[in-house]
């Protein structure tokens, strides 16, 4: 009894670990999705409302989806320590809080370097540019998710079940 305990314990641990590595592609999507949302809100307000930085970063925080409302949460608050720190260091900090790729975040550290500093045509070109490359890591996080999302769910259950029937 104690035997096939442990095995159905395994089964369901590698089991969880194939889930667990799907979710992960899945968070990934949600969170591309919720940027690249938040980059055309962004567009938007700087062109036809040329909304001041720190009322933009209020409405992103509030309009962005989770966990991509994490950035906009973190620059807003860290506004009070301008002085100290640029917009593009918090920026860049902020970003540490999503869980992207390199060129991902390469994208949007060139976008933080850009917000505030330039005039409105400036920051909508460098909105554009990361809107582009973030729609691209988007469609190729999508096309991930859908082919291998299956196969690390499949192959999380099937290893799972090999080992549960070799300890049994």
């Amino acid at each position: 009894m104690l035997r096939l305990t442990g095995a159905l314990l395994v089964a369901g641990g590698v089991s969880a670990l194939g889930f667990a590595a799907a979710g992960g592609l899945t968070r990934r999507v949600r969170t591309l999705s919720a940027l690249a949302g938040a980059l055309a809100l962004m567009e938007r307000e700087l062109s036809f409302r040329l909304t001041p930085m720190p009322e933009l970063l209020e409405r992103l925080a509030e309009r962005t989806a989770p966990p991509a409302d994490a950035l906009f949460v973190y620059c807003r608050a860290g506004l009070d320590r301008l002085g100290e720190t640029s917009l593009d260091e918090l920026w860049r900090e902020g970003l540490e809080t999503l869980s992207l790729r390199d060129g991902e975040r390469l994208a949007l550290e060139h976008l933080g370097a850009v917000l505030g500093r330039y005039d409105g045509e400036g920051q909508r070109a460098a909105l554009a540019e990361a809107q582009e490359e973030l729609e691209q890591a988007l469609a190729e996080a999508r096309e991930e998710r859908s082919r291998l999302g299956r196969m690390y769910r499949v192959a999380g259950t099937a290893a799972g079940t090999v080992l549960a029937v070799l300890l049994l």
